[in-house]
């Protein structure tokens, strides 16, 4: 017995001094758990503070992205524009200078054999608008004539034909009386 007392005794003493040593290391480690304890937070705010970064990061790059879209889309828009405002001139310069082309054509007196065919004859009749200085126009050209003859009432039906190179004005209610006319 005495001698379990002995190895009793011995183990204790051998097993305190590890006991307290584990003990020892424990509350060393405190220190150093209690600080990753308060770090963790930190760390854990840190992170929160970094994701919430690069959130904010992320929105403004598809706010600049769209933005870019929408600028992209108003360049391409007023591109657009542009290029139906360059047609459109186009157009119009095209048609000042058909004008012109048709005005010097009847500077000469003459219209285009084409011309005539599409707009003058029998087959195109019209009313004479009324006005003090003897003069309509009809099919894109002015027409000047001397006297209005009697008996023609301004609202029968007319038409311009070509007779041996002159222009007349015929009427369908008095085809046998002719109005010689003058371009211009």
């Amino acid at each position: 017995m005495k001698y379990t007392l002995i190895l009793s005794a011995a183990a204790l003493s051998l097993l305190l001094p590890a006991a307290a040593y584990s003990q020892q290391e424990q509350e060393k480690d405190r220190p150093q758990q209690e600080e990753r304890q308060k770090a963790e937070p930190e760390n854990h705010q840190q992170t929160e503070r970094t994701q919430q970064e690069e959130k904010k990061q992320q929105e403004e790059k598809q706010k600049q992205e769209q933005g870019a879209a929408k600028q992209e889309e108003h360049q391409e828009k007023a591109q657009q524009e542009r290029a139906v405002n360059d047609r459109r001139q186009q157009t119009e310069t095209e048609k000042k200078q058909a004008e012109r082309q048709h005005d010097s054509k009847a500077e000469h007196g003459r219209i285009p054999e084409d011309r005539f065919r599409s707009s003058f004859g029998r087959e195109h009749s019209f009313r004479v608008e009324r006005r003090d200085d003897r003069r309509f126009q009809y099919g894109g050209y002015w027409f000047a004539y001397s006297a209005w003859p009697v008996g023609w009432a301004y609202t029968d039906a007319v038409y311009v034909d070509e007779i041996d190179g002159q222009y007349y004005l015929i009427n369908l209610a008095h085809p046998g009386v002719r109005v010689l006319l003058v371009i211009g």
